[in-house]
């Protein structure tokens, strides 16, 4: 099937067995998954498909993916999410699922082999998720989103010193305490 022969396909199989083999929780599940993926593994290598074919597989991936970007609310998720980041911090309307769709819709965008924006969509996807999580914490909203646009920053690169820092100077010195700690916890 021209699927199993698709980067985007190969991609996340690999993402998966990486995920899946590294995770410190392993269980008895992981385990078989991981056994499978990386028999699957071998098998995507094979190279036995003309490089026009590859070329012609990249195409169509990447034509659902503008289909769902354009289609979404008018590209709300297309570009780097710079939208969704003033959005969250000028009041203006943060929906409960931009999160979780501009991080879908970032991984797909990077599975498929564009490459891009992937510091500035973290920074958009922890404002928005901000947004939410303080209407659910009772936390102010604005506040919420500063912190978890550095968090998710922390959390994604692995990183603990430099998603301070770009907090710090984003939001000002004043919270610092606050931006140390989710950040440690993200860490």
């Amino acid at each position: 099937l021209p699927i199993f022969h698709s980067r985007l396909f190969t991609d996340i199989v690999q993402t998966t067995a990486v995920t899946i083999r590294f995770c410190p929780r392993r269980t008895y599940f992981t385990s078989m998954i991981h056994k499978t993926v990386t028999q699957i593994i071998p098998f995507l290598r094979r190279n036995d498909l003309p490089e026009c074919h590859l070329y012609l597989f990249g195409f169509f991936d990447s034509i659902p993916l503008a289909l769902i970007l354009f289609l979404l609310y008018n590209g709300r998720y297309s570009g780097l999410g710079t939208n969704l980041i003033s959005a969250a911090f000028s009041g203006r309307m943060i929906y409960s699922y931009d999160w979780i769709l501009k991080l879908l819709l970032t991984i797909l965008t990077l599975a498929i082999g564009y490459q891009g924006g992937e510091v500035t969509p973290l920074f958009s996807i922890g404002a928005s998720l901000g947004i939410v999580l303080g209407g659910i914490l009772s936390i102010s909203p604005v506040y919420c989103a500063a912190l978890g646009y550095a968090a998710v920053f922390a959390g994604a690169t692995n990183t603990l010193l430099a998603p301070v820092l770009i907090g710090l100077e984003v939001f000002g010195a004043n919270d610092m305490v606050p931006f140390l700690i989710v950040c440690i916890f993200a860490y």
